[in-house]
């Protein structure tokens, strides 16, 4: 059986992948920082009373936020939504600890994330956009 272009045998494929979509795509909201668009988890309320310490290179886009959840499920969300809209990890400061960082063209983003006592998590995250090479 057919409904239109659809066979009956597909359907539940099609319905996986919507839900997939749905479920996804409601876990995220994106936010523009220093003129770049970044995802960010839905469980993450943007922090407003609490100054950030400016980190050099990064003054024009520095943003806090804090929520329920793990730096583990931070870097996990990060990881699987980064790529998908064309991000490239990259090693840079990959010496620190709790923290991540992406390229795309120009820019570079700065993913940090730490459990403060009461379980709560803080995201920071930081764009800067680079000046090209020579």
């Amino acid at each position: 059986e057919n409904i239109g272009n659809v066979s009956l045998r597909q359907l539940p494929v099609y319905a996986a992948c919507l839900l997939l979509l749905l479920f996804t795509g409601c876990q995220q909201r994106n936010e523009v920082i220093a003129d770049v668009e970044i995802p960010i988890p839905k469980n993450m309320t943007k922090n407003t009373d609490k100054p950030i310490a400016p980190v050099p290179g990064f003054e024009a886009g520095q943003v806090s936020y804090e929520g329920k959840g793990t730096p583990a499920d931070i870097f996990t969300f990060y990881q699987e939504v980064m790529a998908a809209k064309g991000w490239q990890p990259t090693a840079r400061f990959a010496d620190q600890k709790d923290q991540l960082a992406y390229t795309k063209e120009n820019r570079l983003v700065l993913i940090r994330s730490n459990q403060v006592p009461g379980g709560t998590t803080v995201l920071t995250v930081l764009v800067r956009t680079e000046e090209p090479t020579k």
